[in-house]
This record gives structure tokens, C-alpha cells and sequence, in this order.
């Protein structure tokens, strides 16, 4: 979380940084989308050694609202747009699934990253559908720094985080991330999230294909009872375990989402974690309505309201992510 900023280091050894070209007066436009790809050496997946993992910061979270800079509206209302979800690969008994315990779940998993200003840092995530089987989706200030700074690098996602990346599991590469000018270039909450693929992993594996994914949920304009998740930085594990709190999830229509009674996720390093309608143990996933943007430590935490803004976004991160590898 960034503060949290809640719901990526030096420029890569062997990699490099492809920014997609702006437009003319782009940073006019919020919606204008900020993209850019991350090549891939396996140096960086091996770099992120147990103790770089231990040493990594979680993201902060800030309450913006509290600071006298409330979220306003950004568009207009759509219709509800369900996709499934689907379930995960079951490891073979030597794996350590079901090692978190009961509503635990491989869809969900931990960034590790480098900011703009070179700090190693963490943050939650989750695996959404895409065309390829590899997007997931966190907060934007998860992989952008902001307005006057710049992307994240070296980001590995490991899905089912468990103190370290699950054996069967493991750790996949970010190749593109997304994210609107309305984050990157004004840092409105309102676009505090962020669309990513991921390269196929070392073996060829795809990440859909053993991690599973979960559904979306887009233009959801009622209250609901519902589920977050996210690796908050909290007594005993301290970020090394997947937490996840049930309650009433509050939509303020075209604006954000808030909950009021999961102090454990309005915490620092949960950033990024998914918000799900319907989550199902038996099947392992759930329908993705918002990401953790923000909140009041302890307090009341926020998402910001995933429309048709964020229905485009998912579906640009799903058209690059195809046919990589």
C-alpha cells in the first residue's frame, strides 16, 4: 500500500524498459493509459533470494480522504459484467497447499519489486482471466510511483506465498504493466489499479494453467457481502502468510468501495490484494470487484470502484499479454 497506498528497482541488468508512446496532451486525459514491458532473464527471479524477500518494505498505506483529498466520481455507470474465474492445479502431496489452512488460495499471491527510487518492496495481487492465462491485477501504486516518478522494476509475483514461494507454485516475472494517467500522471485514487501480465515461468508453464485464476466482477453497483485478501505486514507473520477478512463490502457508486470491520488488511503490504464477491473454498476463487488502494491503519480500508475504466484496462493487459514467451 502506498502510505497503503495499498490493493515496482535500478534499471534491469539484463533487461530493459519499453515505454508505450504517449499521445500529444495524453496527461490531460486520465484515461489515457501508461504502459510499458519488462524483458525477462531469469537472473531476476533467482535474485529474490530468501533474505532479499525478508528485507523487502511493504508498501505503506495513507488515507487520502483524511489529508482533504476526497476521491471524486471518474465516469459514468455501466452494466455489470461478470467472467469466471477458474480453478487452480492440484500439486502432488508433496507441495505444501493447505499448509495456510482453511480459505487460503493459489489465486492469490505476493509481488516482490524495486520502486522508482530504488527500494525493494512487496505488495499483494491476484491472478484475474486474460486471453493467455497469465494477468493479474494489484493497486497502481504497486507498479507506478506516482505523478513525478516513475515505474517499478524487477517485479516477481508468487502466487500462494508461504514464508517463501510455494514449490509447486513458484514465482512468475511481470513482462507488461498497465495503468491510467489518471494515476501516473495526477495520482488520483480513483485509478489506483493496475492490470500486469506475466512471462510463462522458467519450465514453460503458464501461470493460469497451474495457479488458476479468479473471475471478474465489473460495474457492481450494490453492497455486498464479500471477502479481502493480501499478505498484510502484521503480528505473527509479518507478511509472510495470506490473510483474508469477510464483511460488508460498501460500494459508494462510481467513486470507492470501503469496509469497515477487516483491521488486519488495512494494513501496511496488503496494497494490491483482491476484494471477491462469492468466493467459493471448494473451487478456490472468487469474482475480483476492487483491489486494497488505501485506508486508515486499523481502520477502514478503500478500493477504488472498478467500471468500465477498469473493464478496458483488464482488457489491454490481456491483449499484451498474449503470445509472450
Amino acid at each position: 500500500m502506498r502510505n497503503i497506498r495499498m490493493l515496482l528497482g535500478t534499471l534491469l541488468v539484463a533487461g530493459t524498459l519499453a515505454a508505450l508512446p504517449a499521445p500529444a496532451n495524453a496527461s490531460d486525459e486520465p484515461t489515457t493509459v501508461d504502459s510499458v514491458q519488462l524483458d525477462t532473464p531469469e537472473s531476476i527471479r533467482a535474485s529474490w533470494t530468501p533474505e532479499r524477500m525478508a528485507r523487502a518494505k511493504p508498501k505503506d498505506i495513507v488515507h487520502h480522504a483524511a489529508q482533504g483529498a476526497p476521491v471524486q466520481p471518474v465516469e459514468a455507470a455501466g452494466r455489470e459484467v461478470t467472467v469466471a474465474g477458474a480453478a487452480p492445479a492440484r500439486p502432488p502431496a508433496s507441495s505444501s497447499i493447505g499448509s495456510l489452512g482453511f480459505f487460503a488460495t493459489p489465486t492469490v499471491g505476493k509481488i516482490f519489486g524495486v520502486d522508482s527510487e530504488g527500494r525493494d518492496f512487496s505488495c499483494s495481487a491476484a491472478a484475474v482471466p486474460g486471453p493467455a492465462r497469465n494477468v493479474i491485477t494489484t493497486a497502481a501504486h504497486c507498479v507506478h510511483d506516482g505523478p513525478g516518478l516513475g515505474w517499478a522494476r524487477q517485479l516477481t509475483y508468487m502466487p500462494y506465498y508461504n514464508n517463501q514461494p510455494d514449490p509447486w507454485y513458484g514465482s512468475w516475472t511481470v513482462a507488461w504493466m498497465h495503468v491510467y494517467q489518471g494515476w501516473s500522471q495526477q495520482g488520483n485514487d480513483a485509478y489506483d489499479y493496475a492490470f500486469a501480465s506475466v512471462w510463462p515461468r522458467g519450465d514453460g508453464a503458464v501461470l493460469g494453467d497451474v495457479t488458476g485464476f479468479n473471475g471478474m466482477s465489473f460495474n457492481r453497483s450494490s453492497s455486498f457481502s464479500g471477502s479481502l485478501w493480501g499478505y498484510p505486514s502484521i503480528a505473527p507473520s509479518w507478511g509472510g502468510w495470506q490473510y483474508n477478512c469477510s464483511d460488508t463490502i460498501l460500494v459508494n457508486f462510481l467513486v470507492q468501495s470501503s469496509v469497515d470491520d477487516c483491521p488486519q488488511i488495512s494494513q501496511h503490504g496488503a496494497s494490491g490484494g483482491p476484494w471477491m464477491y462469492d468466493y467459493q473454498n471448494e473451487r478456490m476463487w472468487g469474482y475480483v470487484t476492487t483491489v486494497t488502494s488505501e485506508g486508515e491503519i486499523g481502520g477502514t480500508v478503500y478500493g477504488p470502484y472498478f467500471g468500465n475504466n477498469a473493464k478496458r484496462l483488464w482488457e489491454i493487459a490481456g491483449e499484451r499479454g498474449a503470445n509472450q514467451g
